[in-house]
Order: C-alpha cells, then structure tokens, then sequence
C-alpha cells in the first residue's frame, strides 16, 4: 500500500508502557493530496491545527489497516501547511486492542507521487503534555489522561528523539465507513457549585473487572503523580446555582456542570483560558440527575451521578500556566452525559465544552419509519446506539472496553443489515477473527471470547461464543453477503467444529465443556455441567449452519438428531430441563432447573413445535412471561438482559407474537431513552448504558411494525 514510507517508532521505545510520539512535518500546497496513515495503538492526525482524524480501524495481531484521507480542504492560506501525527504507543494487555511493539506509518501523495514519508521527512517528538505514568482507565482499555501543559514548546530540541525502522505488519483495507466528527456542544451549564476535599468519605479504589498484574501492564502506585479518580471521589460538593451559559469563571473550590441531554460518544472538549495557574479536573458520567448534588463516592443511587457503578477511570486532569489558552479534546473517545468541571487550584475562564462524536455515519442509516410513539423512541435510541458501536468493528460498549465480543456480534450483525443494508462493519468483524492466529493459548481449533484482545490470564474461552461464531458466520455468508468468499471461513468454522467433536458423550451431547460456559447472565450459568441443554440447542444450531453454508447434508442429519436427543431428554412435559448430572454411577439424570433462557434456546434450534400440543402450556407461559408458572418444587429463573431477553425477542418473532413482543419493548427499553438517548447493558443503572447488541431491538420494532401495515 505505501510506495515509499517505511514503520517508524522513537528508538528503544516501541514495547515501552503508554509511549506518547508527535510526528511533525512542513509541506506546500495540499491540492489533490492523500495521507496514508496506520499505527499501534492509535493516532490523532490535525492539519494545521485543525483535527481530521482518529483511527486506525482496528485489527488482527501483526496486521495493520491503513487509513487514506484526502487533506486538500484544511490548506491554509500561508505557503506552509503543518502535519502532525500523535500517536499513543500503549504497549499493555487489553480487550481492546492487541499488545504489539508501537509503530506509525505515513506517506502524503499527490497521485503517485510521495511527498512526504515516514522513515525520511517527518521530525519526531516525545509528547511532553500527555503523562504517561497514570492509572489505567480500564483493565479493558488502556491509560487514562492526564494532560500536562506547563511546557510550553512540545517541539524544544529536549523533546527530539530519533524514529528508527520497525518491523512491518501486513497492510490491511480499513473496509469500514470513515467516522463522523461532529460538534455536539452543551448550551451552557446546568449547575454551578463549591466543594471541599474530606479525607474520610469513602473512595473506590477497585475500578477494574479483573485485577492489573504485571503482565497486564500498568505503573506501581508509587509511579504515578496524580490519582484524580481518587480524588474527585473525596469531594463533598454543595450546589449554590442551577443553569447557566457560557463563558463562566471558576475560582478553586467552584465547580460546574453540563449536560448534554442524552450520552454522546466522542472525544470530550473544552475551550478555556487559565487566568491563574490552574490545576482542572473534568468527570465524567453516562447517567446523573443534574440537580442533585454529584455523589462520586457511591454506587450509583437514584439521584446522583453514575460514576463508579461502572469500572472505568472516567476523569481527565489539566495543567495549565497561567495565560495558557487551549483547546483541550481527550485522546481517546469516551461515552457522556453528565460532565463536571472542578476547579482544583487557580481560577479557569471556560468558553465552551463539547463532544466531537465518533460514530459510523448517521446518514448511511436506512429509512424505517414508526408509527407506534413509544416504539419510534426505542428505535432512534437503538440507531443511536448502533452509531456508537459500529465504528470500526462491532464493540460491546464505547465506554468500559470497546471491545469485539462474539455473541454481541451475532445480535450486533442482525441490526446492522437492518439499519443499513450492508455488512461492511461485519466484514471487517469477521475477518480479524478469520486472521487471528493461535499462539497456543487455547486448545486447537478454538477462538477467542472476543478480538482484537489479549487473552485473560488464565487462557478462558467461552465454548458457547465459539458456536455462535458459527451461526453468525452461517448467516452472513448464506443471507447478508452471499458473495464474501466462504473458503475464507471454512478453516476456522471447521476447526470449532473438530474441537467441540471432542466432547461429545455416548449420546452424541456436549458434554463437561471446557474454560468458561456462558448460557447467558443468571442463575442459568450455574447449571452448564455436566450436560447443558441450552448450549446442545446451540450446537444443535451450529451444525445445521455448516451444513447449509458448506452444503453437508451429513451435517444437517446430525444437527436433527442432536436436536432431537436433546429435545427429549430435557422436555420433563411442560417445560425444558437445563442440565443433567451425572452419578457416581455413571449414569445421567435431570435436575430440576430450568431457567426461561433455556426455553427460548429450545424454541430457536431445537426444532420445537410450539402450537404441537405437548407445548401447549409452554407457549402460554411464554406469552405471559412465566407469571402463572408454578416454581415450588423447582428451581427457575427468570431471563436476564443479555442474552435471555434478546433470545426472547427472538423467539417471539420467530412465533409471530407481535403484540407481545411490542409490550415487552416498550416495557423493557422505555425507561432508558428518557435517561440517556441509548439503550443499556442491563435493565437496571449498572454497567454500560450503551451497549451495541441493544441495537437488536430496531430490527424487532421493525418486526412489529411491518404487521400493522
């Protein structure tokens, strides 16, 4: 793909923790130019001063994909226009990203002719105002940002470092949509307060999912200067007034508000000036009621801000010298509703505070009017949640980890054929999981929970994810891009296949299934040993999706007689069974669980009759939800969120209940969109509340509607 430029990296530093490199080069006209740019981890190319991107789009493990961006339209009037590449090096574990030694690549072209490339024109800086010994923002992500500006010339000869050639990647396409970068501003604030440090409220220290070890990455508590998440959590903060507009000046000890009506997602702004030296602390949240006063030391009660119910660091410090006039955007993209803006020492003027979205293009979104008012709601807060989550591949949440789960993908790739008509966010999903390449982590033939990512420490895997892997590669290649290339597939299809035929018992079921079993969160995850039959449904599934995909009608025979084996074996008259145990001697026998996500895995791929009258009483309970089930002398429970309610979607479009189907969306969704404009990881206010595989609901409202017509 370059012509001339070579991966560059400053010297000895390419594997060091949270490296921050400024490229910078001079050029003349930009008529008729393209930048061609990729690194590790990120980069932020500006053009004179001005932002035009952020990227790359993310991939397998020692590929890269290559952005090209036209730069004629931010030519400047002067004969010199600027270049410049900050890139962030991070080097640590993630679910994110993979942990590969840093690099930058980037060629300027006038067709094909190279006018500047890396490895010959571009100087290179350490980037002096991003501190690089903080706290991770997440155990998902990276590091979070503190922001240094009392240097004032980042190009001082002190700050030069030589770039030496690193290895090179493979080139990739980005394939998906270049992102929008719009301005979403806060009209003014919505309080305006004081608050004093008291060094006995209570603090959270534990803001990771999984403990930071060594070979996760981060600094010793001793390494880092600043903890503002710490901080801002000691604060007792008072309102003194409500709304206000911009500009506002806040003295130490004064803070402010603002929300921005609904989450945004993109990279938080600010315009300001310090009057004084100033030391500023920006927070920030996706849920708060923005007249009661902030509680950051709590979880999250009704009334206060949402800031460490879910485990991500969101705070960004600032120091200023006194005159310094900035406009502060955060490096990498976060979700907010709520921020706060305190003022620790100094006196801030701020001019303005606003999101640049990061976000797949709004206007490639397809047309699906709504006629029902409360469900026209739930599908624009749904578009909105796809748009947060589909920008260079299918991401769980764009706040916590920005990560490429199997599973939420299946859901995710529904949606989007739905919403846009095309795969292109797919195909580039599923070709970093085609490309990914055992290192010997996991048994042979298995994939991991979710990619581009470093594999937790203790190698888990989620077997059930790999079968949905499957199903949704079957899906796609069979009904939403026919023309994608199914050879490129059958490797890695197979594979699962051949790995999970390993564990089959006499009777041809899955059986004690390694690592991590995952039927959905509930109860319903502690019933997947010995037998589960919710993940032989699911394999059940899998084998019929290779067999129509790969046209194996050896597969399809096998599928019905899994089906059927597990059909019969769980099937206790009125509802389905989920696991059987086996004795001491030897033989497998039913328990009594049954969990509501079991019954929808038997009616989506068990090949369940539901009008047949041994079902009779099933279907009744599923259209009233189990509310007249009798549960003394079992035990059951009911769906959670992910996966069992969208399996239920499912199965009631699948059973053409649409009026039920449309009860349990407004029920379940309705009280989000009037929160946060998104649809959440959960039914209560914890975790994500904007989460990609929630965007499965557009596709069931379009279902509903398309009955009224």
């Amino acid at each position: 793909m370059f012509l001339k430029a070579v991966p560059v990296f400053s010297e000895g530093r390419e594997t060091a923790m949270n490296e921050q490199l400024l490229l910078r080069a001079e050029t003349e006209s930009l008529a008729g130019t393209v930048l061609l740019v990729s690194a590790v981890s990120f980069y932020r190319l500006t053009v004179n001063g001005q932002f035009v991107a952020f990227g790359p789009a993310r991939t397998a493990k020692g590929y890269a994909r290559v952005d090209e961006i036209s730069l004629e339209k931010y030519e400047t009037s002067s004969d010199i226009n600027v270049i410049e590449i900050l890139v962030a090096g991070y080097y640590c574990c993630s679910l994110a990203t993979v942990r590969q030694p840093s690099f930058v690549v980037a060629e300027l072209r006038r067709g094909e002719e190279v006018l500047l490339c890396t490895g010959k024109d571009l100087e290179g800086f350490r980037f002096c105002h991003r501190v690089r010994a903080v706290e991770r923002y997440s155990a998902q992500r990276h590091f979070g940002e503190v922001w240094d500006y009392t240097e004032q010339n980042p190009y001082s000869p002190a700050y030069r470092v030589n770039l030496t050639p690193v290895e090179a990647p493979q080139y990739l396409p980005r394939r998906v949509p270049y992102p929008t970068y719009e301005i979403q501003a806060a009209e003014g604030f919505a309080s305006r307060g004081r608050f004093r440090y008291e060094e006995a409220r209570p603090c959270r220290q534990t803001r990771a999912s999984f403990p930071i070890n060594e070979r996760w990455g981060g600094y010793g508590e001793e390494e880092i200067p600043v903890k503002p998440y710490r901080w801002i959590q000691k604060q007792q903060m008072e309102k003194k007034e409500g709304r206000g507009s911009f500009p506002v000046t806040l003295g130490e000890g004064e803070y402010i508000t603002v929300d921005l009506g609904r989450i945004e997602c993109g990279f938080l702004s600010m315009i300001a000036e310090a009057e004084e030296d100033a030391d500023v602390v920006l927070g920030f949240a996706e849920l708060c009621d923005p007249d009661v006063p902030l509680g950051f030391n709590e979880i999250c009660e009704p009334g206060t801000c949402a800031f460490t119910n879910i485990n991500a660091q969101n705070v960004i410090e600032y120091f200023l010298p006194r005159g310094k006039e900035i406009c502060a955007e955060s490096f990498e993209p976060y979700t907010c509703r709520i921020a706060v803006i305190m003022v620790k020492k100094g006196k801030l003027r701020l001019s303005s505070f606003y999101v640049r979205t990061f976000e797949y293009p709004r206007d490639r979104l397809l047309d699906h009017p709504v006629q029902d008012p409360k469900l026209r709601e739930i599908s624009e807060a749904a578009k909105t949640t796809f748009v947060h989550n589909a920008v260079d591949l299918y991401t769980d949440c764009p706040s916590r980890e920005r990560a490429g789960w199997l599973c939420d993908s299946f859901f995710t790739g529904r949606a989007e054929y739905f919403l846009t008509g095309s795969t292109v966010v797919e195909d580039a999903f599923l070709e970093n999981y085609r490309l990914y390449q055992n290192e010997g982590e996991f048994p042979e033939g298995a994939l991991p929970m979710c990619y581009p990512a470093d594999f937790q420490d203790d190698n888990k895997f989620i077997p059930q994810w790999m079968m949905w892997y499957v199903i949704e590669v079957g899906e796609y290649l069979t009904l939403r891009n026919p023309k994608a290339g199914r050879e490129l597939f059958r490797d890695s299809v197979y594979g699962i296949m051949k790995m999970l035929e390993r564990y089959e018992n006499e009777d041809g079921l899955l059986e004690d299934l390694p690592s991590w079993n995952f039927v959905e969160w509930s109860t319903a995850n502690k019933w997947v040993q010995n037998v589960n039959y919710p993940s032989n449904f699911l394999y059940a599934e899998m084998l019929r999706a290779i067999g129509n995909t790969y046209d194996e009608p050896s597969l399809l025979r096998k599928a019905e007689r899994v089906a059927k084996t597990t059909r019969e074996r769980s099937f206790d008259g009125e509802v389905f069974i989920d696991n059987a145990l086996r004795g001491e001697d030897g033989v497998l026998r039913n328990t009594r669980n049954s969990s509501e996500a079991g019954q929808y895995y038997a009616i989506l791929f068990g090949g369940v009759e539901l009008n047949a009258s041994p079902y009779e009483r099933l279907r009744e309970h599923i259209q009233n939800s189990f509310a007249t089930f009798d549960k003394t002398d079992r035990a059951f429970v009911p769906v959670n969120a992910f996966i069992g309610f969208y399996l239920r979607i499912a199965a009631l479009m699948m059973l053409g209940e649409r009026e039920v189907l449309s009860q349990d969306l407004k029920r379940f969704f309705g009280g989000m969109v009037a929160s946060t404009g998104t649809l959440w990881e959960y039914k209560t206010q914890i975790g994500s509340h904007d989460h990609g595989f929630a965007a499965f609901a557009a596709l069931a409202i379009g279902f509903v509607e398309k009955s009224e017509k």
